[in-house]
């Protein structure tokens, strides 16, 4: 009798086992935003990346190696709209996930930067005049550094430090409240840029690249990762 209520218990402790997840899902699925529902986990393993990802203005070369997503953007591509010389570009490569709501997305890249402006890293986009892009940017020094650019009808554009050649970057959207970071060794986040920008859903997010000058800048993305935030603990 005993060893047959111990072949149940193991019985029924592996039936949960295998159950576990799928409970996990059924609570994510009913509430995304308390759980932190991991939405695209993309990591580029083949070329037949995550088919809900889409393009915004194809880049003329695209490849999936080693496990990341190279791209070369086309030559005078660029999101920017009017500060200082009164122009307005709207043709840099956007690898994106439609959706609604909060989110966090991160993701890791590397650049061979070649000219200046030379630029790569996440985007939030409602459309061609409102939107918020941080980057590694080859600076007119030659010098890539960490920064952001929001677009609110026109662009503005602040620097924050030089670049390592790998660099990691999270985006947080939390109602209108956006916030940028990166860290070194992904345990200690470096706050780039905080900032109020109202945008309409859906939205596109998703990782850039672009050159603004000439063509010749390669990068690699690493991974791409989309989360619900965690509901936040109100501060009493």
């Amino acid at each position: 009798m005993h060893n047959a209520h111990r072949r149940i218990r193991i019985a029924v402790f592996c039936i949960l086992a295998v159950l576990a997840p799928y409970f996990q899902a059924a609570q994510i699925a009913e509430n995304p935003s308390e759980s932190g529902a991991v939405l695209l986990d993309e990591s580029f393993a083949n070329f037949r990346f995550d088919s809900r990802l889409r393009w915004l203005n194809p880049p003329p070369a695209v490849e999936v190696h080693d496990g990341g997503l190279g791209v070369r953007p086309g030559d005078k591509t660029d999101f920017w709209q009017k500060t200082v010389t009164g122009e307005s570009h709207d043709n840099g490569h956007l690898l994106y996930l439609e959706l609604s709501g909060d989110f966090i997305a991160e993701t890791k890249v590397r650049g061979e930067f070649q000219n200046r402006y030379d630029h790569a890293g996440l985007m939030v986009r409602q459309d061609a005049t409102h939107w918020l892009k941080t980057s590694a940017e080859n600076d007119p020094v030659g010098t890539p550094h960490l920064g952001v650019v929001i677009t609110r009808e026109t662009s503005d554009w602040s620097v924050s430090r030089p670049a390592p050649k790998e660099y990691i970057l999270r985006l947080t959207r939390r109602g209108d409240l956006v916030e940028v970071h990166t860290t070194l060794d992904g345990r200690e986040w470096a706050l780039l840029r905080q900032a109020v920008l109202p945008l309409k859903d859906p939205i596109m997010v998703g990782i850039f690249a672009a050159c603004p000058v000439k063509g010749g800048f390669r990068v690699r993305f690493d991974y791409l990762r989309i989360a619900r935030p965690p509901k936040q603990t109100p501060t009493p």
